[in-house]
């Protein structure tokens, strides 16, 4: 693994740790280049892009510690600053931070008086902006929902929509930190589950407020932001961040600084070493990459086989942390792996000859997924094959065809295992399927209204709220219900969970004749 820096951000699933050279990104497949504007999608629309949004945000387990931590701005949820910077117009005003040099990061915070998606224009977003900068809540309401009719799938106007209906009335603070600046569409996925979390919270008679953040993907940015957050009283909980990176940045913060945080799409195992004294402020929605790897190995044990032959790049941070989590598993629990490939190596196909496995075990990146998809052809069935994250994508099935069959693939969240109602709402809020940040983004949520409750967190509780909140989720018997089904913690703050399988079989929903379909 590597901490180096020299890496391309993936614009489709968020993964930081493509190489400079890399022509398609190592955990989704998308095409690497430098663009900011893509128009907002809703993954799922059609079934090549339901599969594709499902690729996983990586795991990133390096991080700048040298981090500058600036004095921050605060915000307030029912009187907000009128923006300075915006010379009175109804433009929003852009952050006026560079990445590695934050300084005021007001402009990167928004309970809707300004506009922090700049990738498309919408007249109604910008006047209701304006409005609720001078605390016209009704006009803003009015001008927030008229955007969200013309761009249905928008969550930041809904979030605005919202929070202009409440009004001044005294309301709960929840912020949404997001990399909008560096990938939109990630900001949108997270924002979907927060926005449609808020908008049945509020129906059913609980205020709660969401700030959103712009942290941009970037660990200087993201530390500002958590010092800004930690010293607003008007936020009593943060959902993000977007990446591994800039949540392990600012994780330190929250914990110091004693705000309770839920990381909906963090995955690495470096979250769990955060120092701390006394109570836990830091939790996570989705599996860590040592529960990912532990389940692959157990259901492997579980099936009879006991020894894989494991292909793997070494060259993959990604790669080789998932090989790492399944190879210890599967040695302490009394398997033994017969034989290490490097997929990055020599013909890897040439290992399976005599390799005396009694199954085969894929865990690529994207520069070795075709030698992957390749012994997987070269196998035929012969034996089982289980794979790692990187397969749950359209590419695979298309590629792969029968010789998957059969194939067990970790997943962290699936439309035909979501708990009732959530995706049948979602797909009617939002006009199409989502994916499986959204569905997380959703669940931090829940887990906050929970603790809410069991703490009788009330508004302007200001710290007490805060350490009630934290001493909820922390709880033990603490439990909350997602699109995932139950949402518990353990001490180390991980969610207490087992993460979803699902197997190729033949099937018409993705349109190549196969399809991933969850296992009982």
């Amino acid at each position: 693994m590597t901490d180096s820096f020299n890496h391309v951000t993936c614009p489709k699933c968020g993964y930081e740790e493509n190489s400079t050279t890399a022509q398609k990104c190592e955990i989704c497949g998308q095409p690497l280049k430098k663009s900011k504007s893509m128009a907002p999608i809703i993954a799922g629309v059609g079934a090549a892009l339901f599969l594709g949004a499902l690729g996983f945000t990586g795991y990133n387990a390096f991080f700048r510690k040298d981090a500058p931590q600036p004095n921050p701005q605060v915000t307030n949820p029912t009187n907000p600053p009128v923006d300075a910077n915006a010379g009175g117009n109804t433009t929003a005003a852009t952050p006026t931070t560079t990445p590695g040099q934050p300084g005021n990061v007001a402009n990167a915070l928004s309970w809707g008086e300004r506009v922090l998606f700049t990738d498309t224009s919408n007249p109604d977003m910008q006047a209701g902006a304006a409005a609720y900068a001078t605390g016209d809540y009704a006009t803003a309401a009015a001008r927030f929902e008229a955007a969200r009719q013309a761009v249905r799938n928008d969550p930041e106007a809904l979030i605005y929509a919202n929070n202009a209906k409440l009004g001044a009335t005294p309301a709960l603070g929840i912020a949404a930190v997001v990399p909008i600046g560096d990938t939109p569409n990630t900001a949108r996925e997270l924002l979907r589950g927060v926005a449609q979390a808020q908008d049945e919270a509020i129906k059913a008679g609980t205020p709660i407020k969401v700030l959103i953040a712009d942290d941009r993907n970037d660990a200087g940015q993201a530390t500002a932001i958590a010092n800004a957050l930690v010293q607003d009283p008007n936020v009593i909980g943060v959902i993000g961040h977007g990446t591994s990176t800039t949540t392990l940045a600012a994780a330190p913060i929250y914990q110091q600084g004693q705000l309770p945080m839920i990381a909906p799409t963090s995955t690495t195992t470096e979250l769990t070493t955060i120092p701390r004294q006394g109570s836990n402020f830091v939790f996570r929605v989705i599996p860590s990459d040592q529960f990912t790897g532990t389940t692959l190995a157990r259901y492997m044990l579980s099936e009879g086989k006991a020894k894989p032959i494991v292909f793997y790049n070494s060259q993959s941070s990604y790669s080789k942390s998932l090989q790492d989590a399944f190879t210890t598993t599967l040695g302490l629990e009394g398997g033994q792996v017969v034989k290490l490939v490097d997929l990055s190596q020599g013909n890897p196909t040439a290992e399976l000859q005599g390799s005396g496995a009694d199954a085969i075990v894929l865990l690529p990146d994207s520069a070795t997924f075709d030698a992957a998809i390749a012994v997987a052809q070269l196998n035929n069935g012969q034996l089982p094959v289980l794979a790692g994250d990187a397969f749950y994508r359209i590419e695979a099935l298309q590629k792969g065809g029968a010789s998957l069959t059969g194939t067990v693939v970790t997943v962290p969240w699936h439309p035909l295992k979501s708990t009732p109602p959530f995706a049948q709402t979602s797909s009617s809020l939002w006009g199409g399927d989502v994916n499986w940040r959204t569905a997380l983004s959703y669940d931090a949520f829940q887990a906050f209204r929970s603790a809410q409750a069991v703490g009788k967190v009330a508004p302007a509780s200001g710290p007490q709220g805060r350490v009630a909140l934290g001493q909820s989720l922390a709880g033990q018997g603490f439990s909350a219900t997602g699109s995932t089904g139950a949402i518990s913690f353990l001490p180390s703050g991980d969610r207490n969970t087992t993460v979803l399988l699902v197997k190729v079989q033949p099937g018409s929903r993705s349109g190549t004749g196969f399809d991933f379909v969850p296992l009982p």
